[in-house]
């Protein structure tokens, strides 16, 4: 919480940053709109004009490109005795976004506004105070905001608690695959993902029905034929992160999407076995 102190004992005015996002698209750059909760404290005038202003940047997030854009408030605020919700809008473009998409690889976002408060009549003591708000976003609720944008959308995958050990263990290793794509750690976390397919594998008895299934026309299979084939052929491909065998997996690279990507299908394939008997 910020704290903007006006005279050393008259009155402070409290900003609170709330978890919630608003996006209005435009062409190219996009109104960000984030809602502050403000409470004054002390020896203070009810509705007593401010103005707040600001900056925001990117916080904790890797990479030199964390300024964002100037915060505006469209009109003054008025200090009340009871809490009043502030709205700070700043522009971001599509670059910012996918910057900033890229950077927090599927974590938290938390962002930092440094903001001043101008008191336009109150002349009793010096009429700017300065200070700073973290506002940290859960991923789902900033993702959700992006999905109105037609440049992307997002899926996440809820595995369920479980007590079957394997399963918590593959669970375990989803999460810490997600930690390995935002320390850029790719070909770590494709073998993390690897790791997270052993419950899946061992449930469904992928590579026996495998085995079976490739005896047959891709047309002919059936659905758990069909399911072992992903399986099997996901794990095959991950395995090229842990394995440099000579002439072939020794000269395979990996990139962030291929990271993503391989924790997403494996992360899916583990949520699945909720579902099955």
């Amino acid at each position: 919480m910020a704290n903007f102190q006006f005279g050393p004992n008259d009155y402070s005015v409290n900003i609170r940053a709330q978890r919630e996002v608003n996006f209005t698209p435009g062409w190219d750059a996009h109104r960000l709109a984030l809602t502050f909760e403000v409470t004054a404290l002390g020896n203070y005038t009810v509705d007593a004009p401010f103005l707040v202003s600001g900056t925001l940047w990117a916080d904790e997030l890797p990479g030199p490109g964390s300024w964002i854009g100037a915060l505006h408030a469209t009109r003054p605020i008025g200090l009340k005795s009871f809490a009043t919700n502030l709205t700070l809008e700043t522009s971001m473009t599509d670059q910012q976004l996918r910057g900033l998409e890229k950077a927090r690889a599927s974590t938290d976002l938390a962002l930092r506004a440094q903001l001043t408060l101008t008191a336009l009549a109150e002349t009793k003591h010096w009429p700017v105070a300065d200070d700073q708000e973290v506002i940290r976003i859960p991923h789902a609720t900033w993702s959700n905001a992006l999905t109105q944008f037609d440049a992307g959308a997002f899926v996440d995958v809820l595995i369920p608690v479980t007590t079957v050990e394997a399963r918590a263990t593959g669970a375990r290793r989803i999460r810490e695959a997600k930690t390995a794509i935002r320390d850029g750690r790719y070909e770590h976390a494709v073998g993390l993902a690897r790791a997270a397919l052993d419950p899946v594998r061992e449930a469904c008895d992928t590579r026996k029905v495998h085995d079976q299934a490739v005896q047959k026309k891709a047309g002919e299979r059936d659905q758990e034929e069909r399911w072992a084939m992903l399986t099997q052929s996901a794990y095959a491909l991950f395995s090229g992160a842990p394995h440099d065998d000579s002439g072939t997996t020794e000269n395979f690279t990996w990139t962030r999407a291929d990271a993503i990507a391989a924790v997403a299908t494996a992360a899916g394939l583990l949520a699945r076995l909720e579902d099955l008997p």
